[in-house]
């Protein structure tokens, strides 16, 4: 039976059990002594665009007639509404990182079936933690002021994705296809709401990201989602260099 050998660099710097123990203490006396953060993260950062680069070659998605510049957010969601036929069924829209509630009040306005339901997670008060130098820790803040959506299908969890999500899930029943629109920009908030919506996630349920070309954030958190939960997924499509992403599980 034949096996296929891993080529010995994509292990990495991956040391025999014997070298480690040696190896670990010399390098905490020697290397671990000068802070090293900023260009590991550098680095980090490289590693991260050439991962994205190669994973936008190897998911090609089918070019659309009319000029991308034009199309925006709204036209991908209703591609993939018309495509998907989602016009027909209820679905369980949740939506994470609302600010003022634009893409919740369009999908609301599109969605006209009456057992449809749409929620929105945010705290309304800015991002937990610092994202990047134009959006730092508060950026997006909302003054805690709710988006005025006056539809009784409509309901939004204030506060943390950890402190809201946990007990949201525990107190509903899914039907339907549910449709996860993620606009939290921060890597780790991406990757709690998709760890912890593993096991609910199902054949045919959407997956949106508002910035997934941030390959440090919100692809990051995606791709080592799929990798730890083994997640077979469909580019549906994308937009703007695949900052715009649409993703169905499969």
């Amino acid at each position: 039976m034949s096996t296929n050998r891993v080529p010995f660099y994509s292990r990495g710097f991956q040391l025999p059990n014997m070298l480690r123990p040696a190896v670990s203490s010399m390098m905490e006396k020697t290397v671990g002594r000068v802070d090293f953060e900023r260009p590991a993260k550098g680095l980090a950062s490289i590693a991260s665009w050439i991962r994205f680069s190669r994973w936008c070659r190897m998911h090609p998605v089918a070019e659309e007639n009319g000029s991308e510049i034009t199309k925006d957010r709204g036209w991908l969601y209703d591609f993939v509404i018309r495509n998907e036929g989602m016009e027909r069924e209820p679905i369980q829209y949740m939506e994470f990182g609302v600010y003022h509630g634009t893409s919740m009040r369009w999908w609301i306005n599109r969605i006209g079936h009456e057992e449809s339901r749409f929620v929105g997670f945010d705290t309304f008060t800015g991002l937990p933690e610092h994202w990047r130098a134009t959006e730092p820790m508060g950026a997006f803040d909302a003054g805690g002021k709710l988006p005025d959506i006056k539809d009784a299908r409509c309901q939004f969890e204030v506060g943390l994705f950890q402190d809201t999500l946990p007990a949201f899930l525990k107190r509903t029943d899914f039907r339907g296809r549910l449709v996860i629109n993620l606009d939290a920009d921060l890597y780790s908030s991406t990757l709690f709401v998709l760890t912890t919506l593993a096991t609910r996630l199902k054949r045919g349920d959407i997956l949106f990201f508002d910035e997934f070309s941030n390959p440090m954030d919100e692809f990051r958190a995606f791709e080592e989602f799929t990798r730890s939960f083994r997640v077979r997924y469909e580019v549906l499509g994308a937009l703007h260099g695949h900052t715009y992403v649409a993703i169905k599980i499969v």
